[in-house]
Formats: C-alpha cells, sequence, structure tokens
C-alpha cells in the first residue's frame, strides 16, 4: 500500500464507551462506537467493546483488511506494558500502539499547542504538555482517586445522602432526589453500592450536577469540592503565561462556575477529542 493511502486507525475508550475512527493521512472513512472499556474494572470486555467499535468503523469505512493499518489505542485503566501488550495482541492490526487515555485526551484538546488539560469523565486526570514533556496528575480509579469525576461525584452524593438519612445533616432536594431513586430505602444504597462499577456510580452525577445549577448546598459543596481538586491541580503543573487550560470529558465544562476568577482566565476550549487525539498519534507512527 503506497503512503498515501496507508490506513490510521484511532481508539479512545473509557468506563462508558468507546470509539473508533479510521482514516488516512488526510480524511476520515468512517467511525465506529462499542460498549465500556476501561482496562482494570474488565479487561475481557474492554477487548469485546474495542473490537466491536473497530468492526464498526471498518464497515462504515469501506475498508476490507486493518492488518497493515497503524493505530493508536488510548483506553482508561492501562496501568502499565503486560496490560497493553494483551489488549495489542488481541487486535487485528499490525502495528498497534496501546496507551492509557491520558495521551490521546491531551493530543487531542492542545492540538499542536502546550498546555494544560483537565479530562473529567467518569474518571478523571489533569495533565500537562511541554513539547515532548507529558505530567499527570490522577487517573488511579475510583476506589484511591478520581477526584471530580462523574463517578466520584456520583458517589459521594450517596455518601452525603445516607447522613442525611442519620440526621447529620439537613436533606435537600439534591438527596431526596437519590433516596427516591432507591424507593426512599437507605439500605437500598448500600446494597447498589456493594457492587457498583465507577460507570454505575457516575450516572448519578447529572443529578448532582443539576441541583449544583439550583444552588442546592450539598450540590454545591461538592462540585466546588471537585473545582478545588482540578484548580489545584492545575496550579501545581505550573501553567505558563500564554497557554490554554481546557476542560474537557462530559463532566468538565461544568465546572468551569465553580473554579476561582484567576483560573478561569485561563479556560479556553479544546480543539478536538480524545478520538481525534488517537487518530493524530497514529497518523504519526512512521510508515
Amino acid at each position: 500500500m503506497s503512503e498515501p493511502d496507508q490506513i490510521y486507525v484511532g481508539i479512545d475508550g473509557g468506563g462508558t464507551g468507546c470509539r473508533a475512527v479510521i482514516g488516512t493521512a488526510s480524511r476520515t472513512l468512517g467511525q465506529g462506537v462499542g460498549g465500556p472499556a476501561n482496562v482494570t474494572s474488565d479487561p475481557s470486555g474492554a477487548i469485546r467493546s474495542v473490537l466491536n467499535a473497530l468492526e464498526n468503523a471498518r464497515q462504515t469505512a469501506g475498508v476490507h483488511d486493518l492488518s497493515n493499518s497503524r493505530a493508536h489505542i488510548g483506553l482508561a485503566g492501562v496501568l502499565g506494558t503486560k496490560q497493553a501488550d494483551i489488549i495489542r495482541d488481541a487486535m487485528p492490526i499490525s502495528t498497534a500502539h496501546v496507551t492509557d487515555d491520558r495521551p490521546t485526551t491531551l493530543a487531542g484538546a492542545l492540538g499542536s499547542n502546550d498546555g494544560i488539560v483537565a479530562a473529567i469523565g467518569t474518571g478523571s486526570f489533569i495533565g500537562s504538555r511541554r513539547g515532548a514533556d507529558f505530567r499527570y496528575i490522577g487517573g488511579w480509579g475510583l476506589t484511591l482517586g478520581d477526584e471530580a469525576s462523574a463517578a466520584w461525584l456520583g458517589r459521594s452524593a450517596l455518601s452525603e445522602t445516607l447522613l442525611a438519612c442519620d440526621g447529620m445533616q439537613d436533606e435537600t432536594d439534591l438527596t431526596k432526589t437519590m433516596l427516591d431513586k432507591f424507593g426512599n430505602d437507605a439500605n437500598a444504597i448500600v446494597g447498589f453500592a456493594t457492587t457498583a462499577t465507577p460507570a454505575d456510580f457516575g450516572a448519578f452525577a447529572p443529578f448532582v450536577t443539576d441541583a449544583g445549577k439550583t444552588g442546592d448546598p450539598i450540590a454545591t459543596r461538592l462540585m466546588k469540592d471537585g473545582g478545588f481538586y482540578i484548580e489545584s491541580a492545575f496550579a501545581h503543573l505550573k501553567p505558563k503565561k500564554g497557554e490554554p487550560f481546557c476542560l474537557t470529558g462530559g463532566l468538565g465544562p461544568t465546572y468551569a462556575p465553580f473554579l476561582s476568577p484567576a483560573a478561569q482566565e485561563w479556560l479556553r476550549p479544546a480543539e478536538g477529542s480524545a478520538l481525534e487525539g488517537a487518530l493524530a498519534l497514529a497518523r504519526g507512527i512512521p510508515v
């Protein structure tokens, strides 16, 4: 295959779903979607989701053979080379670079610029890029981290609801809504939490963000706590004059009003998505 016809594949996957895009050096041919793809929570499920998204994209693109393509696959929960190798070996692609979802997110949001990105979806991390130097804060998963994420926000709201049930704090519209989702049975919340995945917890985040817009005191406090974490990480990465600060992911932009005015001045729209970043990184793989 001549260089202009070289096929490139970008894949972006996380706790709520995964997407694949197929293109050449200059244009996009097709895209596809699959299910959740967090390698730490469910490695075999992540592989199935990636393969489904890839097959959907292949059919849309009208490409019959991906064996000679070059891919960058960025998936949440890839913690080391062993996991990356397992994913790569399961792909019908000759050259596939597998990483966690942080490089693809930065590449998509910043384009060719240096800057800082707070990626807040089901999970979370904050990262910076200056030339070839990448630095990351967070991304450790819900058990030990993922502060400000949808999973963290949903889980926190359920904890606050139980505190209200115990009379430790006043009920609010948020806690009443959360309790209502469980038939007004606090024990049902505990039962749910024993088997809940990050995506399960994250499904409750919209109730918090909606309540935060109306001034619900508990929702507002949680949003401020998440915003404080984001802003603290941003400051720790030592922003340089003129660098963009992007809030990405399904939840990221909702934190903008909860940042200080000083931090808000740095905010810029993301250049593109993590999927676009994955395709850009794939195109950078030498032919």
